[in-house]
């Protein structure tokens, strides 16, 4: 007698699960820990190293943008 089967479970192609996300978040806090850690307890050198990479991740508002300004009007006589 044949057997039923079922169908397997099926997966939405965007359904990849959260693996690769899950490592990239980890090595972003792994290094992010490590120049913080280096930067407050590390030896002067290096402390000062990861301090200036601290500065180069700080954000920086955008600059305004140049207003134009209009030639004073010469005055009619």
């Amino acid at each position: 007698m044949p057997r039923a089967t079922t169908p397997p479970d099926t997966v939405e192609p965007h359904d990849t699960g959260a693996g690769l996300q899950r490592v990239v978040v980890y090595f972003g806090m792994g290094i992010a820990t490590m120049v913080v850690g280096t930067a407050l307890y590390g030896p002067d050198k290096n402390s000062e190293r990861a301090f200036r990479i601290l500065h180069w991740w700080k954000r920086d508002p955008e600059p305004a943008p140049a207003v134009e300004q209009r030639a004073p009007r010469a005055k009619r006589r």
